[in-house]
């Protein structure tokens, strides 16, 4: 179901592709119908998110298109995952030729901006995800490094664990809802297995960062990419914020890239 849209800085559409495409076919953003910004500061729980220290984050990716932006994740050096709407989609305005992911944002002598061609973007086929393959690898060092996907035989679902979203310069920390109480507290929202969600009220509401944003977990073994935001909510309402779940689409990103997922050798 759609939501209104306040139209904010940071509110807007990516091109659209159904599997691979071409570069005749790739076009800009439109307005996002996905996001809801705040419209008012008066929320105690709006937090903003906070400010993480350099290299925290080194698989952020921040991605531009014709002056439209978002967020996903590098998950090797070769390929970043993000979601469909609002950050790769289909329009029917003006063509445009490639997109740029830049790592390690506003790290000044560490960042790197890396072109994607149209023809290297991959949407899944009928679910709110999406690859794209870089122009050239990634150069790894302490700010720039891929992020870890559940393993095959990770079918945990998260719930009361502690998430972290981040977005360009802020992140926030909240707890992983079921979904089943996700739906019942978001009235617009109905989540099902392809959905992860996180609440309002342990980290506060995070109200002002892109579609596309990373969710993640933090286990024995290290942190590992589950979420991708795709639902975010007005401020002021404290709804839940939504994310593509990645744990349904582990199989559609090893056929689509070069990501080896591990095995439990427990």
């Amino acid at each position: 179901m759609k939501v209104s849209v306040a139209v904010v800085v940071y509110s807007a559409i990516v091109t659209t592709f159904v599997g691979r495409v071409v570069a005749s076919d790739v076009v800009p953003l439109q307005e996002s119908t996905f996001v809801i910004e705040a419209m008012s500061t008066e929320n105690r729980l709006a937090t903003y998110g906070y400010a993480p220290f350099p290299g925290q984050f080194p698989y952020l990716t921040f991605i531009e298109n014709n002056g439209v932006v978002c967020n996903g994740a590098l998950i090797t050096p070769n390929y970043i995952v993000s979601v469909a709407r609002g950050c790769l989609n289909r329009s029917t305005i003006k063509t445009a030729q490639y997109g740029t992911a830049i790592l390690a944002f506003n790290k000044n002598m560490w960042e790197q901006r890396i072109n994607f061609s149209a023809s290297a973007i991959n949407l899944h086929p009928y679910e709110d995800i999406a690859l794209a393959r870089l122009n050239y690898p990634a150069t790894l060092n302490k700010h720039v490094q891929p992020i870890r996907l559940p393993k095959l035989s990770d079918s945990r679902s998260y719930v009361d664990m502690e998430g972290t979203t981040v977005a360009t310069n802020r992140y926030v920390r909240n707890r992983v809802m079921s979904n089943a109480e996700c739906t019942k507290e978001h009235p617009n929202f109905n989540a099902t297995h392809v959905d992860i969600c996180t609440d309002r009220y342990k980290g506060g509401a995070f109200c002002s960062f892109f579609l596309g944003s990373p969710l993640t977990i933090e286990d024995e073994n290290g942190v590992i990419l589950i979420g991708l935001a795709n639902w975010i909510s007005s401020c002021d309402n404290n709804y839940p914020t939504g994310y593509a779940r990645i744990l349904p689409f582990r199989d559609w990103i090893h056929n689509n890239s070069d990501y080896k997922f591990e095995h439990c050798t427990c």
